[in-house]
């Protein structure tokens, strides 16, 4: 009797766990974006035009993405992020698929109950007690790095993610929603030691709609970012960052995500003290391209995807 039910036992573990593997096979599908980027650079020395691929892929839970680029029919980055929970909080990685190595220090996010605050590393943002709950939701419980990346897109600090945010500015307009009422965010400057602290306030309309983010740290640096919903169709953006001693950088972005699937974005640099002025002008075009079998793919297979949705 003891030997079949151990059998009977042994059986049912078999079964389960095979059941297991397919439901998980089932849930974890597979999606890809694939970007295009054009950039233009226009100096008093001449101008220079550069294109490159971006190829976005994320399974169905969103706690996992893969990021291409590809400049020139290569492969000059592959990026993993994953988003994973321990006893302290959770961690964010990025992991260079090319060389097995970490691309950046990874991150660590912890939020507070009593304050409805979510911590990054060393920054704060405090949100709104309607909507803590269902971020904690998303980011803590899900593990969603879209959603990690959609409450952070406000350019003030990029962590290390400047790529992402194009697939994201033309996703999602919810992300705009009354969230964050304030934040208080440390950045280093990228020619020297020195960082600065930013205490960023939010406004927004009465729509429950961001209008605008301003930021001010005590060495007179600036930040600001306006909103404006031109249509049902239309958003504008336009970003003054002055996060650096020498450096003043002006932005717009518009993109119309109902209408068509492309992004532009026109960037004037200004480097003070030496009389030189950058204008970059930027256009994304978007793709989905559907379900893909894997986060990880082949050199051969990420350009023949590439080459199919061109």
């Amino acid at each position: 009797m003891n030997k079949l039910l151990l059998v009977f036992t042994l059986h049912l573990m078999t079964v389960f766990s095979v059941t297991a593997q397919q439901l998980q096979k089932k849930t974890n599908a597979y999606n890809g974006i694939l970007l295009t980027r054009l950039t233009e650079v226009k100096t008093k020395q001449g101008n220079e035009r550069d294109t490159c691929k971006i190829l976005y892929l994320q399974n169905s839970s969103k706690d996992s993405l893969l990021v291409y680029k590809i400049a020139e029919g290569i492969i000059s980055e592959a990026t993993a992020y994953s988003l994973t929970g321990n006893g302290k909080g959770l961690n964010l990685n990025a992991k260079s698929v090319l060389n097995n190595s970490e691309t950046a220090d990874g991150w660590q996010i912890t939020f507070s109950d009593a304050e409805h605050l979510m911590r990054v590393n060393q920054d704060h943002y405090v949100l709104y007690p309607k909507f803590y709950a269902s971020v904690k939701q998303e980011i803590n419980t899900k593990h969603s790095i879209i959603g990690l990346f959609d409450l952070l897109e406000d350019y003030l600090e990029d962590y290390s993610i400047r790529d992402i945010y194009p697939v994201l500015l033309s996703e999602n307009r919810a992300r705009w929603s009354k969230t964050i009422q304030k934040a208080k965010i440390t950045t280093q400057r990228s020619q020297s030691d020195l960082k600065d602290t930013w205490d960023a306030k939010y406004v927004y309309n009465s729509l429950d709609k961001l209008k605008s983010i301003k930021a001010a740290s005590a060495e007179e640096t600036h930040f600001s970012k306006k909103m404006s919903y031109v249509n049902s169709g239309t958003i504008k953006m336009d970003i003054y960052r002055n996060t650096e001693d020498r450096q003043i950088i002006s932005r717009q972005v518009i993109y119309s995500p109902l209408k068509i699937n492309q992004l532009k974005i026109t960037d004037q640099v200004e480097e003070t003290g030496q009389n030189k002025e950058t204008i970059l002008i930027t256009t994304i075009n978007k793709k989905k391209i559907g379900k893909v079998k894997s986060l990880y793919l082949s050199p051969v297979e990420v350009k023949q995807l590439v080459k199919q949705f061109k």
